[in-house]
């Protein structure tokens, strides 16, 4: 919970010149940018957007801005960079390049005399040495820039670092040490943001909680919750409900304590924060068997244990991503000999140069003697030259067959995180499920009432995983090179019936309406299943964001003599332009349906791979709160109509 507080600080909030910009508009900017001094801004802006939503995009932009300001040799745009790489490795636990980067920044920062920079580089460090435990070495930065704040009469950085002194203090075991600084920052904070007036509250509200003040504890987390809201910092409420939680569960009050908990963990998987859900998840464990509820603790223990496996096996990733970045390194370290001999080399062409023409210029009656030295001198360094071209292009050769090695192998590793994701959390879940009922069963302690509802809960599951399956079996084929495609004609439109037969149960349980508009004359090249299976998960899709009442509509339009454009229409809950930018992708999002369903990410992923491999492309229109229409187009294929074949057979006739 804490690396949140400290994150926040050490940025000293930083986002300002983000607010309004999102990653749609900031990667159009980047588009339309001619200037290289203007991409390396957007560069870093965008990094600076994902480093806590996106922290592989953080680390991965940041770099791109690294590598473009030491070009312009930019050296505040570099610190910039610098700063914005070492938040996402933090972000990632990876403390050791998240140090690494921030001394680069804090250097260049104190090239530049940049008071502000080199101040909110001391709190840095100091947030990593205490993620570390390494308290005394923690207040011992967070005391240097708070000097430095003082001195520079700035507000924003004394009221940072008192934080994260009163943060430490609070780890530490402290909480009335904690509570001066935090006041402190309070009294800075009158006259300040809501962003600071929003974490000041919630810091005060959790150091009263663990005074046993809960009266002053729930005044400034409703407060801090109250500004929240106002400025929509998601991020926030999921600690604030969390802490509200923990304060009705101490008092008893254990409905007031499930509606927070639940909240937090509402907010946590929209934003999505993964660690959000599995603290969240835990206390809803704790609450009901507070209760002796005994079946929801249990739900909500697995939920949090699958949550834990997940974080502990993305660990497990960034070490080896830690291992291939010591390989990085060896192989830069290896470049830079080479580097080395290559000025060495010409060191010594200059010297041999230098003694010929002094030589020459004292002894006339050696010139003989001293040009044949230096056609010889020259011969050498030509040798020497032509072997070093040759050596130069075999490390090239070889680099650019690293760089593909590497881009395979990252391609491989995703493919696996997703597969082994889909595995334990949309596969094993079922069969939990399924195990949990039959001991109840077993017991004989379950009601019939109860037995039946379960029972059409696994069925809908069942009907999910059975979808899920069929996305996985072509998807394995895909990544095996197994799915070959053999187009023929096809009329749309009794696709559509075929798919709309399949889904007809599951639309009438949510009282759907699935409608099939495509004209009948209306005829694709097209291979049969791959394009099944394309509409069975755009239609599903639709009943799943559906609520009760609604209509699905498929569409169809002649867009020229070589294309047709199709249309999966429906009104349901609509999706945001951030997170339609990642829709078709390997790193897509997961939501659930209006009535709970689960998704797994494959089925859009899988549709894009078809389309295009069909000849065609997919792309989509929605609006939250109004609708979705995805659209794909296909070849067409043109039908001979009737009356021409007809005049065809009596012009042979009369021939």
């Amino acid at each position: 919970m804490k690396k949140l507080y400290f994150l926040l600080f050490w940025l000293g909030l930083t986002a300002f010149p983000l607010l309004g910009r999102t990653p749609v508009v900031l990667m159009q900017e980047l588009k339309r940018a001619s200037s290289p001094q203007k991409k390396v801004e957007l560069f870093n802006l965008i990094s600076e957007y994902y480093r806590e939503v996106d922290p592989k995009q953080a680390v991965l932009y940041g770099q791109k801005a690294a590598d473009l300001a030491t070009q312009l040799k930019d050296q505040k745009q570099l610190s910039a960079a610098y700063n914005n790489i070492s938040i996402g490795h933090y972000w990632l636990n990876n403390l050791i390049k998240a140090s690494e980067f921030t001394y680069k920044a804090l250097k260049i920062r104190e090239q530049l005399r940049d008071s502000i920079g080199v101040a909110s580089s001391y709190n840095a460090l100091g947030n990593i040495h205490r993620e570390q435990e390494n308290y005394q070495t923690s207040i011992a930065f967070f005391d240097k820039a708070l000097k430095i704040g003082e001195r520079i009469n700035r507000k924003k950085t004394i009221s940072t670092s008192l934080n994260n002194l009163g943060a430490t203090y609070e780890l530490m075991g402290h909480p009335e040490k904690a509570l001066k600084y935090y006041l402190q920052v309070k009294e800075l904070n009158d006259e300040g943001d809501q962003y600071d007036e929003a974490l000041n509250d919630l810091n005060l509200g959790n150091i009263y909680f663990l005074l046993g003040q809960n009266d002053k504890a729930l005044t400034h987390l409703n407060h801090s919750l109250s500004i929240s809201e106002e400025i929509r910092n998601e991020i926030n409420k999921i600690y604030i409900y969390r802490s509200l939680a923990q304060i009705h569960l101490q008092g008893k009050e254990y409905a007031k304590a499930i509606a927070e908990a639940k909240k937090s963990l509402h907010i946590s998987q929209q934003v999505p924060s993964p660690e959000g859900v599995k603290e969240a998840s835990l206390l809803l464990n704790k609450i009901y068997l507070a209760q002796s509820d005994y079946q929801q603790a249990h739900s909500y223990l697995m939920l949090h244990n699958v949550y834990k496996d997940s974080l502990l096996s993305r660990q497990q990733s960034e070490a080896q991503a830690e291992m291939h970045a010591k390989y990085e390194l060896e192989k830069k370290e290896a470049e830079n000999n080479q580097l080395r001999i290559e000025q060495e080399l010409q060191k010594e062409k200059l010297v041999q140069k230098e003694l010929i023409q002094y030589a020459t210029g004292i002894l006339l009656l050696m010139a003989l003697a001293l040009a044949f030295v230096s056609y010889k001198g020259r011969r050498r360094a030509k040798m020497a030259n032509e072997q070093l071209s040759q050596f130069n292009q075999v490390i090239l050769e070889k680099n650019q067959n690293i760089h593909l090695q590497k881009e395979e192998l990252e391609k491989i590793n995703h493919q696996k995180d997703l597969l082994f994701s889909i595995i334990a959390h949309d596969l094993r879940s079922p069969l939990i499920s399924l195990q949990s009922l039959l001991q109840l069963i077993a017991m004989g302690k379950l009601p019939q009432e109860k037995l039946d509802r379960f029972v059409k809960e696994l069925d809908t599951q069942h009907q999910n995983t059975l979808g899920l399956l069929d996305n996985l079996l072509v998807w394995a084929k895909i990544q095996m090179k197994g799915v070959s495609l053999e187009p023929e004609p096809l009329q749309l439109r009794d696709l559509v019936d075929q798919n709309i037969q399949l889904l007809l149960p599951q639309a009438q349980k949510k009282g759907i309406t699935l409608e099939n508009n495509i004209p009948e004359q209306l005829y694709a090249l097209v291979d049969a299943e791959t394009l099944k299976l394309v509409f069975r998960n755009l239609m599903t899709n639709s009943i799943k964001f559906c609520h009760e009442g609604a209509v699905v509509e498929v569409m169809a339009d002649q867009l020229s003599e070589e294309q047709l454009v199709v249309t999966v229409k429906d009104c349901g809950i609509g999706i945001s332009p951030a997170n339609q930018l990642k829709l078709f992708g390997a790193n897509n999002f997961k939501e659930r349906g209006t009535a709970n369903e689960k998704g797994n990410g494959l089925g859009l992923m899988l549709c894009k791979e078809f389309i295009e491999r069909n000849g065609g492309e997919i792309w989509v229109d929605s609006e939250i709160g109004v609708g979705s229409q995805f659209h794909f187009t296909v070849p067409a294929y043109q039908v001979e109509k009737p009356e021409e074949a007809y005049s065809d057979l009596t012009a042979e006739s009369m021939v």
